[in-house]
């Protein structure tokens, strides 16, 4: 079966139809609303008690790094005894291992009036006063010169006393060049 339609009616339907459910979408968010049952309390957590203790050994003491002690020391002219005028400068760095004894350094220099000649620790001596030569290097000696001897207790307490000394010597200075005290640094 057949609907005869009228196209008028049709156009009409198709403007009233969208402003009916509009309204009726307004008129359903315009109803009452239900109460909501309240809400349950909230409860605390209780704290947790700490676990029972058990019988754990305390902890390793940590492993001891060596004991370093390290020295920077400028060596001049002006610290030989008596004093030199001499255009050199330089420097000793060193560590000792007071563990072990072991005793490294790196010596540089410049500006001496002459090739090295030699290269001495002297001790015990504090500054300004002289000492006998305790080590005494061998050349070949250049810029940088690095070494190294281990200590015996009695040197590495003088040494760490600050009674070591290190002169450099040249043909035009046999007695000292450069000289420096060796004093930890802290």
């Amino acid at each position: 079966m057949r609907a005869n339609l009228n196209p008028s009616s049709v156009v009409a339907a198709r403007r009233v139809f969208p402003l009916a459910a509009l309204a009726a979408l307004v008129l359903a968010g315009c109803g009452t609303s239900v109460p909501l049952p309240p809400m349950p309390p909230i409860s605390q957590p209780q704290p947790v008690p700490p676990p029972a203790p058990v019988d754990v050994p305390p902890p390793a003491p940590p492993v001891r790094e060596p004991q370093l002690a390290a020295f920077s020391t400028r060596l001049d002219g002006r610290n030989q005894v008596p004093p030199v005028h001499s255009m050199g400068t330089g420097t000793i760095d060193a560590v000792l291992n007071r563990d072990t004894g072991l005793f490294r350094w790196q010596i540089s220099y410049s500006n001496l009036s002459g090739p090295v000649t030699g290269m001495s620790i002297h001790g015990p001596a504090e500054v300004g006063r002289n000492a006998p030569a305790l080590i005494g290097f061998n050349p070949p000696f250049e810029s940088p010169w690095r070494g190294e001897l281990t200590l015996t207790p009695a040197q590495s307490a003088e040494l760490l006393a600050g009674r070591w000394y290190l002169s450099i010597y040249s043909a035009r200075y046999p007695n000292g060049e450069l000289r420096g005290q060796l004093i930890e640094r802290r």
